[in-house]
């Protein structure tokens, strides 16, 4: 495969670039074997592992992870082979691999940013075990950084990847444990900021009794090209990828792509879909409907979408409109003339016209009265507003964002929206998902209100235990992203410098509100309390039966034909189902979700306190 054709997808030069760029030192000045003990160990790791069936998720040092069965893995294999030759698909599954083992070796090292060095580089092979491809036992091992040393001799047993060739192809003529020798390159080449080639002396696939694998620093293998060019060192080196080229050469330190901006935070596919949304529409014109569970962060995307439009050195206001006792908002919104009621002594503008020029940001908007709706919808029209009490059309260029959490097409449905406002403003929908469908982004979201915090604050908190990522990363948060940032901020205030926050500093003592998620122990068991989905629930979602009988009463009714109309909304009748599904499996909302057809999240979402 020519060199020109082994450009790094982004998401590679990414991870590298971070990983490169904190260029993580090992100390060890000489080590002889893998440590059975030291920070993290084996049960250490495998306290890492959490799992939420009911969610259908699976942690690993804070990674999702999946099960996926090995047969499936060995057609997977096959499909790559049959389609890319052998030594494309060996090209491409050696990258995956060095990805992977690139990403356990950041995770590690955020994880236990204060462990052993040597446990440091064993917690790989660890991980490998533990992620189910092998068995490893360590032959010799040496690192001297001193002397820019290293060496590494391992045994794989009961190699995932060579059983399934050998299942599939029969014996090999040469190594077949592609993935798994660009796990351990890309482990120990990330942890140690040198680019470390592991290469497969023996395989179980080519009838050895065990893998035999040893790893040294690139530029100490002959004819080291093939596999600079399968592990696609280009990106590795920056500039080059001759083996000759010195780990310490200015091109290791590569600078880190930006993100969007130094607060948006997430890259799970929901979170990246509304980013990519807000990036199309911020340049234009459009109205923007940002939809959305409270605490999602809807300002912050309407705040943000203001920088980056043209409008963004011009003003930027915004405005809750629940937050306004009802007769109030049309002054907010509008302003007011002198004399216009009792108490208005002079004349001040609203929200319109201070925005002109700039971006308006309204939310709740699904909160304001008939009238309101009306001056909103012809300033939105027409490009003009009335002040209270005046009589005069005031011109005004205004970029109008609105957020709500209700549906508004029920809202509409239900006569209490206008239809031609909704359409006005649903010109450019953006959904933000709540924090329970984006997991994946309660991590890097941890970490960032925790650097927030202890700036802030000026406290020293290097990181959170196990246990609380855990936890954090299988509750359900009801109010979203504002509640992990305020769990966090209580931590760094309650946490003592030094030690790393652990569930009792964002709890202060009430720890049955977060109960512990089924982990993993050592010698591979399931341990832990039951998820909070199989807990009775809690009283917001105890049944009111009046309430419920006479739900049912009127769907009965309607149904018979009896009355022309409901007398009911449907979101009523659909928490009376869900009320009566919890009365009849006392309180457990798996069973009553399994009853009624739903997910588990839906029900919880439908029961939580408003």
């Amino acid at each position: 495969m020519p060199r020109s054709k082994m450009s790094a997808p982004s998401i590679e030069e990414d991870l590298l670039s971070s990983l490169l760029t904190r260029k993580k030192r090992l100390l060890v000045n000489r080590t002889s074997e893998f440590r059975a003990d030291g920070l993290p160990n084996a049960e250490d790791l495998a306290d890492t592992v959490a799992f939420a069936p009911q969610d259908g998720f699976i942690w690993l040092c804070g990674q999702r992870m999946m099960l996926l069965q090995s047969s499936v893995f060995g057609a997977m294999r096959a499909e790559l082979i049959s389609s890319l030759g052998l030594e494309g698909a060996r090209s491409l599954l050696t990258r995956l691999g060095w990805q992977s083992g690139a990403r356990d070796a950041e995770q590690v090292a955020k994880h236990w940013p204060d462990g052993d060095h040597d446990a440091l580089f064993s917690a790989g092979p660890r991980l490998h075990m533990l992620e189910g491809m092998m068995n490893v036992e360590a032959i010799r091992f040496e690192i001297d950084n001193g002397i820019g040393h290293f060496y590494s001799e391992l045994l794989w047993n009961n190699s995932l990847e060579a059983d399934e060739h050998l299942a599939t192809y029969g014996l090999s003529d040469d190594a077949v444990c592609w993935m798994a020798i660009g796990y351990a390159s890309g482990y120990a080449s990330s942890l140690l900021g040198r680019l470390i080639v592991f290469r497969e002396i023996e395989c179980s696939g080519c009838g050895h009794s065990a893998c035999r694998i040893v790893g040294k620093p690139a530029n100490q293998w002959a004819d080291v090209d093939p596999e600079l060019i399968r592990l696609n060192a280009e990106a590795f080196f920056g500039q080059s990828n001759h083996p000759q080229r010195s780990p310490e050469d200015e091109a290791l330190a590569p600078s880190i792509k930006t993100a969007l901006s130094d607060e948006m935070v997430g890259g799970s596919s929901g979170f990246i879909a509304a980013r990519q949304l807000l990036e199309k529409v911020a340049p234009t014109q459009a109205t923007v409907l940002l939809t959305g569970e409270s605490g999602v962060g809807k300002e912050f995307f309407a705040r943000t979408l203001h920088q980056r439009s043209r409008r963004s050195e011009r003003p930027w206001v915004a405005l809750n409109c629940a937050n306004l006792p009802e007769n109030l908002v049309e002054a907010e919104l509008f302003g007011v003339e002198r004399g216009a009621f009792t108490g208005a002594e002079r004349s001040r503008p609203g929200r319109f016209e201070r925005a002109d020029g700039g971006t308006l940001f309204l939310d709740e908007i699904g909160t304001l009265s008939a009238s309101a709706q009306s001056k909103i919808l012809r300033a939105l029209q027409e490009g003009e507003i009335e002040r209270v009490g005046g009589n005069a059309a005031i011109k005004v260029d205004v970029r109008v964002i609105a957020a709500t959490h209700a549906n508004l097409r029920a809202e509409v449905a239900a006569g209490r929206f206008r239809e031609d406002l909704y359409y006005r403003l649903n010109v450019y929908p953006i959904h933000l998902p709540p924090l329970r469908e984006r997991r994946e982004d309660i991590q890097p979201l941890m970490n960032h209100f925790l650097q927030r915090f202890t700036r802030r604050y000026e406290r020293n908190i290097p990181g959170f235990t196990t246990r609380l990522r855990n936890v954090l990363l299988t509750h359900l948060f009801p109010g979203n992203i504002r509640e992990l940032q305020n769990l966090i901020e209580r931590g760094v205030i309650t946490c003592p410098d030094g030690e790393a926050m652990d569930l009792k500093h964002i709890t202060l003592g009430n720890q049955d509100s977060f109960p512990l998620p089924a982990g993993l122990t050592l010698d591979g068991r399931l341990h832990g309390v039951a998820h909070a989905a199989e807990q009775p629930a809690s009283t917001a979602a105890e049944p009111d039966l009046c309430a419920a009988e006479n739900a049912l009463d009127s769907l009965r009714a309607f149904v018979s034909g009896q009355t022309r109309e409901l007398g009911t909304s449907l979101e009523e009748v659909e928490l009376m189902l869900v009320r009566l599904a919890l009365e009849k499996t006392d309180g457990n909302i798996t069973a009553a979700a399994q009853m009624l057809g739903m997910s588990r999240a839906q029900v919880s979402y439908r029961i939580k306190p408003k």
